[in-house]
C-alpha cells in the first residue's frame, strides 16, 4: 500500500482555508489470500520478540469468510507454536469474532475475543500486550482486554501473514491483508491513530516487521515474486501456494486509504502555497504534513477547471439566465458593469433601454456577454399572450395562444442555453408540441407570433 495519507485535522483545515471538498484517497496494493492454500511464511521470526515486555501486532484485514467453523478459522498474521509463543489475531465463529492470544514463555495462555469483525470490507486491526494487559483495537480503538503477563523467549518460531498454524492444521484466510506491522512496544490511541492514517515509520525503533505488500502489479503476472519484503530489512516473508497472477492469491489493488482534497480553478483565480508547491492552475499537487502526533501525512489536491454557464436567453426586455443552481448579479454593461441593485435572480427585466449582463457563481464567478435591449414595456412576458399545459408535461405540450397567428415558431432551450427542438405552424392559436424525445429536466420555450416574443420556463418529467 503507498502512503497517500492524511489526517482528519489536516483535511478540516485544508477544507477551511481553501474551501476544499475531501474524499477518500486510493492507494496501490494489497495480498488477496485464496483461504485455500496462501500463506506467508517468515521464519524464525519470534527472535524480534525474544525478552520484549510488551508488544503489539497491527494490520489492515479484509476478510470473505461468512461461516468460519474449524478447521475454517481464518488467520489474519501473528506467531502461534501452542506451546511457549504465541501472539496473533484470527477470525473464529461466529464470523464476527476476532481472536487475539498471548502464551508467554511459561505455557501461560490469555485469550481475548471482539464480537466486531466486519465481512468486506477494510478496517484495522491491533493486539497490543503492556506487560499487565492484552487488547484488541478495532479502527483505532481499545474494544476488548484481559490482564495478561509474561514474556517470549523461543526464537524459532515463524510469523505468518494469512495463516495462523494451529499444531498441524493451517488456519488460512479468505480475504486481504495489508500493512502488517510488529512493534517491540505497547502502541497507544495516538499511535493506532497514526498508523491508521499513515502506516508504520520504518524509522521507529521499536519497529520490529513491516510488510506493506505494496508489490507487484495489482492482478497482474507476478510471478516472478518469491517473498514479501519486510521493510524493516529483519525476515522477508515466503509467499507460499500464491498463484501470483488474476484477480485473487496475488497482489491487486489496495483498499481506500486517506483522503484527497479536491476543488474547482477558477480563471481569475490567485496563485497559493500548498506545501512546497505553488497552485497556479488545474492538476495535481501534493504536500506532506507533520500532525500533533508525530504522523507524516501526504495530501494530495486535485485541482479541476471550474466551468460557469453564462449563457443567457432574452425575450425582448426579459433577460433570463440558464444557469441553475447558481446565484445571480446582473450589471449594467453601459455603466462600466455597476451592478444593479436588487438584480440578483435568474430573471432581470430591463425598464430602460441599454446593454445588460450577469454576473453568474457556480463555485466560480463569471459574466455573459452584454445584451442589447432596445425596446421595453411592450410586455414580452404578458402570460395572457401565451399559455402552458399541463405543467409539468411529460409527453406533449400544449401552447395557447390568445389569437390565431400566421406563423407560429417555437424553440425549447435547455438550462446551457442549446436550441434542442424547433417547430413552425401555420395559421393556428393552438400548438401541441412533441416533447417525448426530451430528456427529464427544465427547459425554456420560446414562442414567436405576431411580431412579438414569448418565453416560458416548463419541466418534462
Amino acid at each position: 500500500m503507498a502512503s497517500t495519507y492524511t489526517l482528519c485535522y489536516i483535511t478540516l483545515c485544508c477544507a477551511m482555508v481553501f474551501g476544499l471538498t475531501p474524499t477518500t484517497a486510493q492507494t496501490q496494493n494489497a495480498l488477496d489470500f485464496d483461504g485455500v492454500n496462501d500463506l506467508v511464511r517468515a521464519p524464525a521470526a519470534s527472535t524480534q520478540l525474544v525478552g520484549a515486555t510488551s508488544c503489539s501486532l497491527t494490520c489492515w484485514v479484509y476478510p470473505r469468510n461468512a461461516a468460519p467453523a474449524y478447521p475454517d478459522f481464518d488467520g489474519f498474521a501473528g506467531f502461534r507454536n501452542e506451546v511457549d509463543a504465541d501472539f496473533y489475531l484470527l477470525q473464529i465463529a461466529p464470523f464476527n469474532t476476532i481472536e487475539g492470544r498471548l502464551q508467554n514463555s511459561d505455557e501461560e495462555v490469555f485469550t481475548v475475543t471482539y464480537g466486531g469483525l466486519v465481512l468486506n470490507t477494510w478496517q484495522h486491526l491491533g493486539l497490543v500486550y503492556n506487560g499487565s494487559t492484552l487488547a484488541i483495537w478495532y479502527n483505532g480503538v481499545e474494544v476488548a482486554s484481559v490482564p495478561a503477563n509474561g514474556i517470549i523467549t523461543d526464537a524459532s518460531v515463524p510469523f505468518y501473514v494469512g495463516n495462523v498454524q494451529f499444531q498441524s492444521v493451517p488456519f488460512l484466510l479468505n480475504g486481504r491483508m495489508d500493512e502488517v506491522a510488529l512493534f517491540t512496544r505497547a502502541l497507544v490511541a495516538d499511535e493506532m491513530e497514526c498508523l491508521m492514517a499513515s502506516g508504520p515509520s520504518i524509522t521507529d525503533p521499536d519497529l520490529a516487521l513491516y510488510y506493506r505488500c505494496d508489490q507487484g502489479t495489482p492482478g497482474g503476472n507476478n510471478t516472478a515474486i518469491s517473498t514479501l519484503t519486510d521493510l524493516t530489512g529483519q525476515v522477508n516473508g515466503n509467499l507460499e501456494g500464491f498463484a501470483l497472477t488474476g484477480a485473487t492469491s496475488n497482489f491487486v489493488q489496495g483498499m481506500f486509504f486517506g483522503t484527497t482534497i479536491e476543488d474547482v480553478w477558477c480563471d481569475d483565480q490567485i496563485a497559493f502555497q500548498f506545501g512546497d508547491e505553488v497552485v497556479n492552475g488545474p492538476g495535481s499537487y501534493t504536500a506532506t504534513f507533520t500532525s500533533s502526533s508525530g504522523c507524516d501525512s501526504t495530501v494530495v489536491l486535485n485541482m479541476f477547471q471550474g466551468e460557469v454557464n453564462t449563457n443567457v436567453v432574452q425575450n425582448g426586455s426579459l433577460l433570463i439566465s440558464t444557469a441553475n443552481p447558481a446565484t445571480w448579479q446582473w450589471v449594467d454593461c453601459d455603466n462600466n458593469n455597476a451592478p444593479i441593485p436588487g438584480a440578483t435572480g435568474q430573471y432581470f427585466q430591463a425598464t430602460a433601454v441599454g446593454n445588460y449582463a450577469v454576473i453568474v457563481t457556480q463555485g466560480c464567478s463569471a459574466m455573459s456577454d452584454c445584451r442589447e435591449v432596445t425596446v421595453v414595456g411592450i410586455g414580452e412576458h404578458d402570460r395572457t399572450f401565451v399559455s402552458l399545459s399541463p405543467v409539468p408535461a411529460s409527453e406533449a405540450l400544449n401552447v395557447e395562444l390568445a389569437t390565431t397567428s400566421q406563423p407560429v415558431r417555437v424553440t425549447v432551450i435547455d438550462m446551457s442555453g442549446r436550441e434542442v427542438q424547433q417547430n413552425t405552424f401555420a395559421n393556428t392559436g393552438r400548438v401541441r408540441l412533441d416533447i417525448a424525445s426530451l430528456s427529464e429536466g427544465t427547459y425554456f420555450l420560446r414562442i414567436e407570433a405576431e411580431e412579438r416574443t414569448n418565453v416560458l420556463r416548463f419541466v418534462k418529467e
